[in-house]
């Protein structure tokens, strides 16, 4: 008899298992995913809405002024231009 008991407490277990599961699958987790997209979207939504706080069809230009884009601290910019020398290609 110990031996059915087993069995059965083990058949028990597996069906009340797949029942949890069922419902978890079925209730939980999708009650669970849509708050956690609503939670997102409302982060989204609140981050774009007070970055862009002006009204649709707007148009604004920013304009970034060279001493804003070169770092001093880097050093001079010097803008160069490549000169290919046709006598140099020969020697090497």
């Amino acid at each position: 008899m110990n031996l059915m008991e087993t069995l059965l407490k083990i058949v028990f277990f597996i069906f009340l298992l797949s029942f949890i599961g069922r419902l978890f699958f079925r209730y939980v987790l999708p009650w669970w995913l849509k708050r956690f997209v609503k939670k997102q979207e409302k982060k989204y939504n609140d981050y774009y809405s007070d970055s862009n706080s002006h009204k649709e069809g707007d148009i604004g230009i920013s304009k970034e002024t060279a001493e804003s884009i070169v770092n001093p601290e880097v050093g001079e910019y010097i803008d160069y231009e490549e000169i290919d020398d046709k006598n140099d290609n020969n020697k090497s």
